[in-house]
């Protein structure tokens, strides 16, 4: 009999502990704090801002709102200039023959040099 009481004791103990673990895994993200990017040293075609500033809201994944109202930079593949390794890249995006730039940032929330290649998308 005491040794079932110490598994009802160590399960519940694990439920608990599982429990604990699961409402962190589960935990969202806060949805209203809206991020601003800085670009700058950006090479491309003619026209193309050496710097410009965009922000991403929560809910968007890789698209962000330029702040001058002007359009949409779509982000297609990040590199981080520490290491040369790629963050993410858009499979297949090279067929797409759109005219990319490529743009310095530092990361707002984590501080990490990146180099972002994408493309403005004109508003419309």
């Amino acid at each position: 009999m005491r040794r079932l009481g110490l598994c009802v004791v160590a399960l519940a103990c694990l439920a608990i502990g599982a429990g604990t673990v699961g409402g962190v895994a589960r935990a969202d993200p806060s949805t209203s704090t809206t991020l601003t990017y800085h670009f700058t040293d950006c090479s491309g075609p003619a026209g193309t801002p050496t710097t410009f500033d965009a922000v991403k809201q929560p809910s968007e994944s890789a698209a962000l709102q330029l702040t001058s109202g002007s359009g949409t930079f779509v982000l297609i593949e990040a590199v981080d200039v520490a290491t040369g390794a790629t963050l993410f890249t858009t499979p297949g995006f090279v067929y797409n023959n759109l005219a990319t730039i490529t743009c310095s940032l530092i990361h707002p929330v984590t501080g990490q040099h990146v180099l972002i290649t994408g493309f403005i998308a004109p508003v419309g």
